[in-house]
């Protein structure tokens, strides 16, 4: 069942990220802006991180699921990165942190059982 979840949320990622991702790629920042906007844990990351951590263990604790304190807290960032295609592009690097917030969420779902 996981790994059936798994990968359907790899096939739509590649599906929805396409062309928006090369043209947000494309754009970079002067280099004075760059360190601060660009880093790897700069703070936007961090935030979806923890909003994906969090929206996932409260779905976690409610469901008694860790699939679907994972599962929700990756629809919430994917949704959120479509959401931001039109105007920011698609950034893969934040639904990597929204992942990593997924996965913290149900390994503490399934601790806290």
């Amino acid at each position: 069942m996981r790994t059936i979840v798994l990968k359907a949320m790899v096939l739509l990622l590649l599906a929805t990220a396409g062309p928006a991702v090369t043209r947000a790629a494309n754009r970079v920042p002067p280099p004075r802006v760059r360190a601060w906007q660009m880093g790897l844990l700069r703070e936007d990351r961090l935030r979806h991180l923890s909003l994906a951590f969090t929206s996932g263990l409260g779905t976690g604790l409610v469901t008694r699921s860790s699939t679907a304190a994972a599962g929700a807290a990756f629809g919430l960032g994917l949704a959120k990165e479509i959401r931001d295609r039109p105007h920011t592009g698609f950034d893969v690097v934040d639904l990597i942190a929204d992942s990593a917030g997924a996965a913290l969420a149900a390994w503490a779902t399934h601790a806290l059982r």
